[in-house]
């Protein structure tokens, strides 16, 4: 390619002219550079809002399958909607009414295994907070309340409203109460005392503080 510099010692107009094809060339190179960026973003963004209609009406077929009583059908339908579609809105809601379904099955340990991995995932926090707060109920029913303690307690670092995080504080307490952890309960509801005073579970917070040390009632 002739170097416009060269071009121009010679004929100033052949050098504007080269100059000008290759500003055209550039402009053309990184117009369709854009365009195949913009086309990128555009593919993911539509594969992105199928792939969340496809898991939504996967979601729908379960509920309505619960909806008829067909709770074995629920949980395969839920089952393939958090493998086909994790990461969606639609999976993380999935995935606790998949769990929901196996305790009410008696299903706990398939519950608990279930739910540990999609927190594994990583879910966002409103789902992990949920999680959180299910697999403790799934572990207080396996008879393992220290670790359904510290589930709840996950739960209550995840939830975004202080009335969620004050109940899964109280669930923490009971069931560190419930493994003979007098310290940690004595704990959890002190946590509801200071931290959350204006919540409803202030009352309950006292009353089971109460039981565990009577002389620091409200203190």
């Amino acid at each position: 390619m002739t170097d416009p510099t060269t071009v121009a010692t010679r004929h100033p107009w052949h050098w504007a002219a080269a100059l000008a094809v290759q500003n055209r060339r550039t402009l053309v190179i990184v117009g369709g550079a854009v365009l195949l960026a913009a086309g990128g973003v555009w593919f993911t963004l539509s594969a992105r809002t199928r792939r969340e209609a496809f898991a939504s009406r996967a979601l729908r077929d379960a509920q309505q399958a619960i909806g008829a009583g067909n709770a074995p059908l629920a949980a395969s339908d839920l089952a393939r909607l958090v493998q086909n579609y994790g990461g969606t809105a639609a999976a993380g809601e999935g995935a606790l009414l998949l769990a929901q379904i196996r305790l009410d099955q008696s299903e706990v340990e398939q519950a608990i295994g279930g739910l540990r991995e999609f927190l594994d995932g990583r879910p966002d926090n409103h789902f992990g907070a949920a999680a959180h707060a299910l697999l403790g109920t799934a572990l207080e029913q396996a008879g393992r309340p220290a670790e359904a303690a510290r589930a709840y307690e996950e739960a209550s670092a995840l939830w975004p409203y202080e009335y969620l995080r004050a109940q899964s504080l109280l669930e923490a307490g009971r069931a560190f109460r419930l493994a003979g952890d007098t310290t940690r309960a004595v704990a959890a509801y002190r946590s509801v005392l200071d931290q959350y005073a204006e919540t409803p579970s202030l009352l309950e917070a006292q009353l089971r503080l109460g039981e565990l040390r009577p002389s620091r009632v409200g203190g």
